[in-house]
């Protein structure tokens, strides 16, 4: 009998533990690993190349990581929103047995999407980098978070080691940027503040793309949801991961589940960790011991291993916030149908321009990713109406997510006002359905200043930390959240590093 059928799990030792390799967790690794800190980064998905296998189609389900149960769905919304779940849900069931890089999680009421490979969601998500205005910033994030900090020292310092720029003037003027032009002018005609994105992409490879030198991709839509196969996308993976490996003091761990969260009698964190094949089997279970443990597993599944950990016993002391103030950032999205956009030749990108509405409580883009031709989809992110909550089944050992879409019943109804006036910048022949209740950018369940102090160290323990999205009060004001998860964790980790440095060498 396996130790796998015999449920007994080998134990090792480790001095700092890093759950997840996305955003927080890559910057995590950087900093300590900078420090003098070993550590070791577990990561659920695969290792990928920069061209991912199969990046032709988004919904190839070898994209998709599939240890998701069979999802069920309510009706919600029109046409064009039913069509679009069902079709994800489709997606899901098929993909079992699969572990690539983008999980999309079905519940009743809204489809989730979050990252699995090394690098998290920064291998599947659009690259853009925006940065919120102070006035929603105001109106999301907790007093202690000074704007002007942040604007001074955390944003600059978190674009130079993402790789960010802004996408360059003379590449718009290119042809193939034809639909980004149309867009600007229609943002303009709208009377919408307009505003230049930054995004995380290597302008010289775009370039490279442009003149046949490099694979296409970016310059043909395909970076977002399918990966980016000419190597233009500057994901984490390439960025603050790769710079913590190269010390030495990083060791990445792909293909490792972690399944559990306790504290022992000598206040050490047991790490349970299922290690997966590729095609998600378990092939060994075993157990982690550390000092220090950071959760950087992202919005969806950090705050269900510390809701878990909490209510069952593993980590009783975590307060009554962690779980809470769970959200979408807003997330909207619709299809026009209009003559402007292209024929007869894919859709370039990546989004070129925000254009922020309603007092800048919303922002909006267009997301030029492969479409039949005459089709532009629409993006926005606006300010939350309320929060989901995770909680815990006891009698499964299960959690799972409470979520009513009148949280973003302000958002959703300033999305469809704005695009109606974006729309009549353009020969629109017809603004279809939003597509239903979603969180491309899920956030929050371990807000920053309730679950956690100011700098993410979780309360009612030590040396444990939140440093990823869950952080974020569900929303970080109407903006694409990387930059600014990128930001706040870097503030954290200022404060965080010098926890650690002190603390016990282990022998590995």
């Amino acid at each position: 009998m396996s130790a796998v059928e015999a449920g007994t799990a080998r134990e090792e030792r480790q001095r700092a533990v890093i759950i997840g390799s996305g955003v927080g967790g890559s910057i995590a690794a950087f900093r300590l690993a900078e420090a003098g800190v070993d550590n070791v980064v577990l990561e659920r998905g695969r290792r990928w190349p920069v061209a991912i296998e199969g990046a032709a189609s988004p919904w190839r389900k070898e994209l998709l990581w599939g240890r998701t149960a069979r999802p069920s769905l309510r009706p919600r919304g029109g046409v064009t929103a039913t069509a679009a779940r069902l079709a994800m849900a489709g997606a899901v069931t098929a993909a079992r047995g699969r572990t690539g890089p983008l999980e999309l999680v079905v519940h009743p009421d809204l489809v989730l999407a979050c990252g699995a490979a090394v690098g998290g969601g920064t291998l599947t998500y659009g690259g853009v980098l925006g940065q919120p205005h102070p006035g929603p910033f105001s109106r999301v994030f907790p007093a202690e978070l000074d704007y002007a900090e942040l604007d001074a020292v955390y944003y600059p310092r978190a674009r130079r080691r993402l790789g960010a720029a802004a996408f360059p003037e003379s590449l718009l003027q290119h042809p193939q940027y034809r639909d980004a032009r149309i867009w600007h002018e229609a943002l303009g005609t709208a009377g919408l503040r307009v505003e230049p994105i930054v995004g995380g992409f290597d302008a010289e490879t775009i370039e490279a793309e442009l003149a046949g030198r490099a694979t296409p991709a970016v310059t043909i839509g395909r970076y977002s949801l399918s990966g980016c196969a000419s190597g233009a996308k500057t994901s984490v993976d390439r960025t603050y991961l790769a710079r913590a490996e190269a010390t030495g003091r990083t060791e990445v761990r792909p293909l490792h589940l972690v399944t559990g969260l306790a504290e022992d009698e000598e206040g050490r964190y047991r790490v349970s960790v299922d290690r997966l094949d590729i095609g998600g089997a378990v092939v060994e279970r075993l157990v982690l011991v550390c000092d220090e443990l950071v959760l950087a597993a992202g919005a969806v599944h950090t705050p269900q291993l510390l809701v878990a950990a909490r209510d069952s016993g593993g980590l009783p002391r975590l307060n009554e916030h962690v779980g809470r103030q769970w959200g979408t950032n807003g997330d909207q999205a619709c299809f026009l149908v209009t003559p402007a956009v292209r024929r007869n030749r894919p859709p370039a990108g990546p989004p070129s321009y925000f254009g922020w509405d309603h007092d800048d409580g919303l922002s909006v883009l267009h997301g030029p990713i492969p479409l039949p031709s005459g089709l532009l989809l629409v993006l926005g992110m606006g300010l939350p109406d309320g929060f989901g909550q995770w909680r815990y089944r006891p009698e499964s050992g299960t959690t799972h997510l409470e979520w009513d879409p009148a949280n973003d019943a302000t958002a959703r109804r300033q999305f469809a006002a704005t695009v109606r006036k974006v729309a009549a910048g353009l020969p629109t022949i017809k603004v279809l359905d939003p597509i239903g209740p979603h969180a491309a950018h899920p956030l929050g369940g371990a807000p920053l200043g309730k679950a956690t102090d100011s700098c993410g160290r979780l309360h009612g323990y030590r040396r444990l930390y939140c440093l990823d999205g869950a952080l974020m009060p569900g929303s970080t004001a109407a903006v694409n959240p990387v930059l600014t998860i990128a930001a706040i964790v870097e503030r954290c980790l200022d404060h965080i590093v010098g926890d650690l440095t002190d603390g016990p060498a282990v022998t590995r």
